[in-house]
């Protein structure tokens, strides 16, 4: 009993851990509102030309439009995801790349986010360093 239960965890454990897929790219596609209101359509309704061949969410409001789109294939960049043909509305079809305001490789920005902080981090350090020479208390006799 104690052996079947200790299985089951371990497999359980094992399949969480291999459960993430590693390939898998998150890509922001942003639009100008006013631009989508001029060609008659939404973010919504371009998300379903995505819909069938990644996870996609989109987003609206008060700030501009976009669409968070999910993909496993380490393949596709932003170039790729832009020459992709959707629907803007009933009668008109273009390429991604000529709706979007940007498209943005998020796990790509991430890397150049970390570079950046870490530079920033190492800065503030060294700076921290020079001051604290020049601000120690001198010892009273």
């Amino acid at each position: 009993m104690k052996n079947l239960l200790l299985t089951t965890i371990l497999f359980s454990l094992f399949s969480l851990g291999f459960a993430k897929n590693p390939n898998e790219k998150t890509f922001l596609i942003i639009f100008d509102k006013a631009e989508l209101k001029n060609m008659k359509t939404s973010p919504e309704y371009i998300e379903l030309s995505l819909m069938n061949l990644f996870e996609t969410k989109s987003f609206s409001g008060n700030s501009d439009a976009a669409i968070l789109v999910k993909t496993s294939h380490e393949s596709i960049d932003t170039c790729l995801l832009g020459d992709f043909i959707i629907r803007l509305n009933q009668t008109t079809i273009t390429s991604l790349d000529e709706v979007a305001f940007q498209i943005v490789d998020l796990d790509k920005s991430k890397g150049v986010y970390q570079i950046m902080l870490s530079n920033f981090e190492e800065k503030t350090e060294k700076n921290n360093k020079k001051s604290n020479k020049f601000f120690k208390p001198t010892a009273v006799l």
